[in-house]
């Protein structure tokens, strides 16, 4: 009888062993899954931190652009305002024809060099304004396209998260259970 009474401590005794390395076993995972979801919130820190500089830069490459743009539309402007004036230089020059024909015809002659500069000028103004608006249109539809990709990134880490948060729920009732069973 005392052997099969030692028998039977002998057994309590390897079951509570066991016991206690699970729980081990269980307390190690547990703080296994924490570092994981730590270390998804700091990657999740980052990649919210790179949206913002990437917005950062965004933000202001557009103003440079607009910048660009605006005084390329003065420049325009300017062009056009020098076309004009020598338009009505010209005018004048017809009306006072009385001077001469030959000065009024330099004077024309010149006019129309200086106009056709300014309107080659304008010209070129305008392309590079067009340029600069093709740039612009791309760089915002490859921003656009990077916040879907970094948004679409984020919508996985939520989803991973979330996985995570639920799996160490789901071990957490789970474990419970096992304590209160080891209880009982």
């Amino acid at each position: 009888m005392s052997l099969n009474t030692s028998s039977n401590a002998t057994t309590g005794d390897t079951q509570r062993l066991k016991n206690v390395s699970l729980d081990a076993k269980q307390m190690l995972k547990n703080e296994m899954e924490s570092d994981i979801t730590a270390d998804l919130r700091k990657k999740l820190h980052r990649a919210k931190k790179e949206k913002l500089e990437m917005t950062t830069k965004h933000n202001a490459e557009l103003s440079s652009y607009e910048s660009q743009i605006a005084r390329l539309r003065s420049e325009v402007e300017k062009g056009e305002a020098l076309r004009q004036r020598l338009e009505y230089d010209l005018a004048v020059v017809r009306k006072e024809s009385g001077m001469g024909r030959r000065m009024v015809e330099e004077r024309l002659d010149e006019a129309l060099r200086t106009q056709e500069k300014l309107c080659a000028q304008n010209l070129e103004l305008q392309e590079k304004a067009s340029e600069i608006e093709k740039t612009f249109q791309t760089s915002q539809e490859k921003w656009k396209e990077e916040c879907r990709r970094f948004e679409h990134d984020l919508e996985e880490r939520d989803n991973i998260i979330q996985n995570c948060n639920r799996e160490y729920e789901s071990l957490m009732q789970e474990k419970n259970k096992l304590q209160k069973t080891l209880q009982m």
